[in-house]
């Protein structure tokens, strides 16, 4: 059964509380949340109560942490270049384990995954995530609050709530927002990290965003997969080009293989953080079922996994029709984003 207003309103203010009055010494909390958000839109829409096993959550607390085991070089005078502390103690156990796994030659997330002592480190970033995170998570001014599920939890799985994973899904942007902007604030105001940062203002693409030369190899390949022209115009694209999230980064702030497409920079900018109208995610289906392969096969830096891609953009457009959203043609020009665009994905997903 869907969840009520009344239920919903609860679980928003439960959320506020959990940013007030939960006690962040370390930044996994925040990682716990968008972790859980993240999986609940891939999930597929349910209002049951949804097992989300250890090692899923594990590898969502992987791909997020990752790039922050690189040093972090501000730019700034008085600054040395350090990989900032997740910790007002010593530094968080889940970026040491996945510092081995770059010492042990991988640069990206995708070649992480492929070596031999990958699944050693994520299960000991599952027993970390189940022994700190889950367990604290819901502590709200002292007292356990199990609005997202119980603790303790079943050996191996963390069991969201019957409702939990819909209002996750439902507040997912507002959640990564707040989620995000917390860790910032978090690993900005620990003194540990006072010689690394000095006053920059670029922590929060450095913590979340993608490398600009990772970005670059998107777009050499979405150059050739789309003739050089532009994913939204048609038109060859013959000065510099945008690699632009077809859901946008607003809605969903994380780099999937799938989900880039390439674009004039005045077409980008245009479209913005709206979501593309029905040609457009058309075109976007049908490119993703000609060209998933090849998306999958020369971009293991990023997640690549076409239809974790489509129950996003499943969940993205249904919120769309939901809101009442305006969907980007060109230029000026919109259309509302209607329940054609959630049927066309619909057909993709089955």
């Amino acid at each position: 059964m869907k969840p009520t207003a009344e239920a919903q309103l609860q679980f928003l203010q439960h959320i506020q509380r959990l940013f007030e009055e939960g006690g962040f010494v370390a930044t996994y909390k925040y990682a716990l949340l968008m972790s859980l958000a993240e999986l609940a839109v891939e999930a597929g829409e349910t209002y049951e109560e949804l097992p989300l096993p250890l090692i899923a959550i594990a590898e969502k607390f992987a791909e997020v942490y990752w790039p922050q085991t690189v040093p972090y070089i501000s730019g700034a005078a008085d600054t040395l270049p350090a990989v900032l502390s997740q910790n007002l103690g010593k530094q968080a156990s889940v970026i040491n384990g996945l510092a081995e796994l770059r010492a042990q030659g991988a640069s990206t997330i995708g070649q992480a995954k492929q070596l031999a002592s990958w699944p050693q480190v994520v299960r000991k970033i599952a027993a970390t995530v189940s022994d700190m995170p889950v367990q604290h998570l819901q502590h709200l001014g002292g007292a356990l609050v199990p609005f997202l599920y119980d603790y303790p939890h079943p050996r191996g799985a963390v069991v969201l709530k019957p409702g939990v994973a819909f209002m996750l899904r439902t507040f997912h942007p507002l959640i990564q927002q707040l989620s995000r902007a917390g860790w910032v604030r978090h690993v900005r105001e620990n003194q540990r990290n006072a010689d690394v940062i000095g006053h920059a203002d670029e922590l929060e693409s450095f913590m979340f965003g993608a490398p600009r030369n990772t970005l670059d190899d998107v777009a050499r390949l979405l150059s050739r997969l789309q003739s050089r022209k532009c994913f939204y115009c048609g038109h060859t694209i013959t000065g510099p080009a945008d690699v632009d999230h077809f859901i946008p980064w607003s809605k969903y702030p994380r780099d999937l293989a799938h989900n880039f497409v390439l674009a004039h920079p005045a077409c980008n900018q245009q479209k913005s953080d709206m979501l593309a109208a029905e040609r457009h995610l058309d075109h976007w289906l049908e490119r993703n079922g000609r060209e998933g392969d090849t998306l999958t096969g020369e971009l293991p830096a990023f997640l690549a996994d076409v239809s974790c891609s489509i129950r996003v953009a499943h969940w993205a457009y249904q919120q769309g029709v939901v809101t009442g959203a305006a969907g980007w043609v060109m230029k000026a020009q919109t259309e509302h984003i209607t329940d054609r665009c959630v049927q066309a994905i619909n057909a993709c997903l089955r």
